[in-house]
């Protein structure tokens, strides 16, 4: 097994060798054979080779040196192009960065591709086609996300959104991502959406919910609430205009607030109301007990549910309260409730750590008394306000959809932006950012972004053939990864590697 080392020399010039790895028996342990082919020529950085040397002492010298040959992998590159291109991703990076965007697309493929850290680029890079001919090495996309400025995001973000303008849905929902630099200013300690403490950022997102595709994000403070994030989104108003959303958000967004500042700048919205809420608990109140009737029956992918509207006025304007209540939901909430009930009392019995600090204030007293010890009791009021009404009930509010039956479809699609963030945590190295400094940190996540759009159309095409069932997206693309290109000098045609069946249908099914 052959491969191809690149060396700086004490002259500075960086010779290229090649590598010959071998089993060495006497040895027992592997071994290798080095032969300088060259170096690279620094005005091309393409490889010179070495001029031929005399044979057996007699002077003698080839008359023509040996072609040059080289195999890179192609399938990566063809199928992230072709998202690129059909995205419209492309044509909008070469506008706004006409000088870094084959830097740019050369990073988001190999994230596209292989989910790994950035650092780990370099090897990739020389052994795939990209959009660079030679090559990327870590230092230049340290170089690059630093020239990634937010002024120049805005701009692409700008061109981006008028690319993808179109009457549809957009949803919006925030995530967080944990660091533990101490020089970015927007890492701060706050809890993630599994409850824990930990130092970190926020990403807001805004995902189109027919194309799927990412037009817009944000990145927020660690410590930020759901709702000051909404004000953040209403504040920037330069970029994300009322005329061109309608935002379908969860509740953790709602607030007196928050409705009227979307009310006061024309926004068209949904979004989940907490039961915390005045609003949701009179509804539930009054529907509890007529709810369930076959005139309410909600059909929405074939689940059905109960559901009614009701019009009423906020502030005065025109407000439609959606109400819904899942028996088969309410079924499995109460066994998941009492369970829970059930493991917290025992913990709290046993003088055990329980991590849900609000879940037991609300439904427990715990007293203790120098005679009898530790006692745990049940809140039997708030336990029984939760299951009746809370569990299996939800209420939603907008001031446009005016159908329950439209209402809860464009509801449970907003679930893309969920996809999203779990693609760019999981799929794209982005649970953790290893960054250390602001400007980095926000040329990294705008890397992450432009790159999730190229997986979410990707995806897209995986689902419309249903593969997403056989296949995972990261099985894809290491199929597609292992097909090579084979390159001659002085050839003006490429030969490529007798393809596998599997490879004969991405190829098709991407129209590569």
């Amino acid at each position: 097994m052959s491969s191809q080392v690149k060396v700086k020399g004490k002259n500075g010039r960086i010779y290229v060798y090649e590598v010959e790895s071998f089993w060495n028996k006497e040895k027992k342990k592997p071994d290798s054979h080095r032969k300088c082919i060259g170096h690279i020529d620094e005005r091309t950085g393409e490889i010179v080779p070495n001029r031929p040397r005399a044979k057996n002492g007699n002077g003698l010298r080839q008359s023509k040196p040996e072609s040059q040959i080289t195999v890179t992998g192609s399938g990566s590159f063809s199928i992230v192009d072709k998202a690129a291109r059909e995205t419209g991703l492309m044509d909008c990076l070469k506008k706004v960065f006409p000088n870094h965007w084959p830097y740019i697309m050369t990073c988001c493929e190999f994230l596209a591709s292989t989910g790994d850290p950035l650092y780990l680029i370099d090897r990739w890079s020389a052994h795939n086609e990209t959009y660079l001919p030679n090559g990327l090495i870590s230092q230049r996309v340290s170089e690059l996300l630093q020239c990634l400025t937010l002024s120049k995001q805005q701009e692409f973000f700008r061109t981006w959104i008028a690319h993808n303008e179109s009457k549809e849905y957009f949803a919006l929902d925030i995530t967080s991502v944990s660091s533990y630099s101490e020089f970015i200013s927007m890492v701060k300690y706050g809890y993630n959406r599994d409850h824990e403490p930990l130092p970190q950022i926020n990403l807001l997102m805004i995902t189109g919910q027919k194309s799927k595709l990412p037009i817009y994000f944000m990145p927020l403070d660690g410590k930020i609430k759901d709702v000051k994030a909404l004000k953040s989104v209403l504040e920037n108003q330069t970029m994300i205009t009322p005329k061109m959303l309608s935002l379908i958000m969860d509740k953790g967004f709602f607030s007196l607030y928050n409705l009227e500042a979307l009310y006061k700048d024309h926004f068209h919205f949904a979004l989940g109301v907490p039961f915390t809420s005045k609003i949701a608990k009179e509804a539930v109140e009054k529907y509890r007990d007529t709810i369930e009737s076959h005139y309410n029956v909600v059909s929405v992918a074939g689940d059905e549910v109960y559901g009614v509207t009701e019009l009423q006025k906020w502030e005065g304007h025109r407000l439609y309260l959606h109400i819904y209540f899942d028996s088969d939901k309410a079924a499995g909430e109460k066994k998941a409730f009492n369970h829970k009930l059930h493991t917290t009392y025992q913990a709290l019995c046993n003088d055990e750590k329980v991590n849900d600090e609000k879940f037991v204030e609300t439904y427990f007293t715990i007293k203790e008394t120098k005679v009898r010890g530790r006692k745990v009791l049940y809140n039997d009021a708030a336990i029984e306000s939760h299951l009746k009404n809370r569990v299996g009930w939800f209420v939603m509010a907008s001031n446009f959809i005016k159908d329950k039956t439209e209402a809860l479809t464009i509801y449970r699609e907003k679930d893309c932006v969920e996809k999203s963030f779990d693609d760019l945590k999981n799929q794209m190295d982005m649970k953790r950012l290893r960054v250390h400094s602001e400007e980095t940190m926000n040329g990294r996540i705008f890397i992450q972004f432009l790159t999730l759009i190229l997986v979410v159309w990707i995806r897209q095409k995986l689902s419309e053939v249903k593969w997403s069932n056989k296949y995972s997206y990261q099985e894809i693309m290491n199929e597609i990864g292992e097909l090579k290109k084979i390159s001659v000098e002085g050839k003006r045609k490429n030969l490529t590697l007798q393809t596998t069946s599997l490879q004969n249908q991405i190829m098709e099914l991407f129209g590569l």
